[in-house]
């Protein structure tokens, strides 16, 4: 379950204030979606170039224990998936942080698919991912440096059932 939640939380899409500042977070906004879209086309098709022209070269995965992948530990994983044809998957950015050229990103992934139990019965899966996603402006490109999972959803047939929230840091 953890190694779907590092990799759904990829496929992965603020609320600003008005005024001229505003004007720019809409812009880092929308230019923000498009990685995000971009990045969920890459890991979709599987292809390792395009995924990594998104990934800072430091770009690092941390998930809901503390355990860290580096880019390259990420696309094996990501390549090992199977292909699913019924998955739908969104990510929403919640907020965004920008400052000089990094940018917070808290994002919400959702994602959902069917699945066939162990008696052949077709269930509605589905996964909803809270992370923290840290871009960064490398060359005039928001290159992804850093993603942290902070909350794991899964359900079945609507049903509930995991939960997994990151331990507070000490």
């Amino acid at each position: 379950m953890r190694k779907l939640g590092f990799v759904f939380l990829f496929c992965s899409f603020s609320i600003f204030s008005a005024g001229a500042a505003g004007t720019e977070d809409r812009e880092l906004r929308t230019l923000l979606e498009g990685r995000y879209a971009a990045l969920k086309v890459a890991m979709a098709a599987r292809n390792e170039n395009e995924i990594v022209s998104l990934l800072s070269p430091d770009f690092v995965s941390e998930d809901l224990s503390g355990k860290v992948s580096t880019a390259s530990q990420m696309i094996q994983q990501v390549k090992a998936l199977p292909q699913d044809p019924n998955k739908v998957s969104k990510t929403t950015l919640l907020s965004i942080r920008p400052e000089g050229g990094v940018a917070v990103v808290e994002q919400r992934y959702d994602m959902k698919t069917k699945k066939i139990s162990a008696d052949g019965a077709k269930r509605d899966a589905g996964m909803t991912t809270l992370s923290t996603d840290t871009w960064i402006m490398v060359n005039g490109t928001w290159l992804l440096q850093r993603t942290v999972t902070n909350q794991l959803d899964f359900s079945l047939d609507g049903q509930a059932v995991a939960h997994k929230v990151r331990a507070p840091a000490p």
